[in-house]
Formats: structure tokens, C-alpha cells, sequence
């Protein structure tokens, strides 16, 4: 993972922050949960790759990726700095498995310029997300066992996603139609910085634990390697809702 910021940068930012936090009888909190991340559509556009069959000509397909709502996970550490503003860090991970729509142009093996077409489905196409947001936080209601408060920031995301690479198929004399069989998939990474916003409800049943309730959207795009050597556009983060378990000390 190509960090444009380090976590330990963004700890030594909370560790620093935390002599003045304790100026005034500040706490330090913890929080460990999961909810969904409602991931964009992922990458469109159209590929090209070679068959033994195709001779001079190439082979093109597009694969529209579905996206859809990913498990996600997150830890969460922050410091109270003055009054009700605070300093957080919160690294989170989010999965789904993709299905992608193919739209493909075959070439005739006999005639030039002859394409045969093909529209089928490859699933089980892994989608994984690593983000590391760094949040300003302000308390907006800070009652004893009611906290309200609104976040936003600088996000670093990482996007490993799988792509289709080539078309798998059969055919048979006179080769006037092709029968799916299969996709090539290949896996690509890249990592972009985007912010994100949100907002998180937290109720304290004492001084200790509490159960928070927060809302998260983030956004930044992400350049991975298309299939045909070139550059492709993602757009990655989404909004996210999620439930956590809160320690403060």
C-alpha cells in the first residue's frame, strides 16, 4: 500500500494532542464496530485481447461492474483537544464481491471484419477497500450521557479490485456463433487521498462504555491498470453506516 500519509504520522498528531487535552480533563476514546459501505459502480469502458483464432484482428469486450453494499469493519482512536473539539483516526476495511455485465465482439476465424457477439456474466469478482481517515471532530451536544458530534477530514483510500482481463468461449464449424465459458480475471491495486464528512450519536450507559451510532461519507478516485495497458478511472469511499462499541479514558 502506497501511503501518501503514514499511520504513524497521524499517532504522533494524537500523542502530541493529548498534553493539551489533558489541560482539560480530556478523555481518550476507543471504538471497535462494523455496518455497510455502499460502494459506486465500479470501472467501465472497453478492453481489447488476442486468440490463437483471430488472426490479425483482436477481440473487444466491455465489463460493467455492479458494485453494491460492502461489510465493513473499523477501529477508531481519538483525543478530546479544548473544550468539544477533538482529534480521531479511524482505519476501516469494507469487502463485496462483484458481478460484471460483458458485452464482447469476437472475430470470425474465416472472414475478416466479421464479428461475433457475446453477452454473458462473471461474478464472484472481489472488491476490497482500505481506508485511513484523519477527522477534526466538534461535539455539538455534550450532555452526561448524550454526545451528538459532526466530523470531517483528509481520507487515504486503497482499492484492490478484480478485473476482467480476457474472454473464455467455444465454438464449433462454421464458427458463426461462440458459447461463453469463462472469464480471465486479473487483480489490480491503487490508493488515492479524498476527505470524507459525517456525523455520530454516542450514548454512555456510564464513565467507561458506550454504544455509538455513526454515518460516514467518503470519496476519492483511484487509478488502477486497465486490462489493455492502460489507465482507468474508479471512484471509491461511498457512504457508510456503521455501530460501534465506544471506551473512553
Amino acid at each position: 500500500m502506497r501511503h501518501s500519509f503514514a499511520p504513524a504520522l497521524l499517532l504522533a498528531s494524537l500523542i502530541a494532542a493529548a498534553p493539551a487535552a489533558a489541560q482539560d480533563d480530556s478523555r481518550w476514546t476507543i471504538g471497535l464496530g462494523g455496518g455497510l459501505l455502499t460502494t459506486s459502480d465500479g470501472p467501465t469502458g472497453a478492453s481489447s485481447f488476442d486468440h490463437p483464432l483471430f488472426g490479425d484482428e483482436q477481440g473487444e469486450f466491455n465489463a460493467d461492474y455492479a458494485g453494491g453494499d460492502a461489510s465493513h469493519y473499523e477501529l477508531s482512536v481519538g483525543v478530546r483537544l479544548r473544550d468539544r473539539l477533538a482529534l480521531g483516526v479511524t482505519w476501516s476495511e469494507s469487502s463485496v464481491s462483484d458481478d460484471a455485465a460483458i458485452m464482447a465482439r469476437l472475430p470470425h476465424p474465416l472472414y475478416y471484419d466479421a464479428h461475433r457477439t457475446l453477452e454473458a456474466s462473471s461474478g464472484s469478482l472481489s472488491r476490497d477497500e482500505t481506508a485511513l481517515h484523519l477527522s477534526l471532530k466538534w461535539t455539538v451536544h455534550d450532555g452526561e450521557a448524550l454526545q451528538v458530534g459532526l466530523f470531517g477530514g483528509p481520507s487515504q483510500i486503497e482499492l484492490t479490485h478484480d478485473l476482467v482481463s480476457a474472454i473464455r468461449f467455444e465454438q464449433a464449424y462454421p464458427f458463426d456463433e461462440v458459447t461463453y465459458e469463462g472469464a480471465d480475471i486479473q487483480s489490480e491495486s491503487g490508493d488515492a487521498v479524498g476527505y470524507h464528512v459525517g456525523a455520530d450519536v454516542v450514548y454512555w450507559f456510564g464513565e467507561t462504555f458506550g454504544l455509538g451510532f455513526l454515518v460516514r461519507f467518503s470519496g476519492a478516485s483511484v487509478d488502477l491498470n486497465a486490462p489493455n495497458g492502460e489507465s482507468m478511472s474508479v471512484d471509491v469511499g461511498g457512504l457508510q453506516g456503521a455501530v460501534d462499541l465506544r471506551v473512553r479514558f
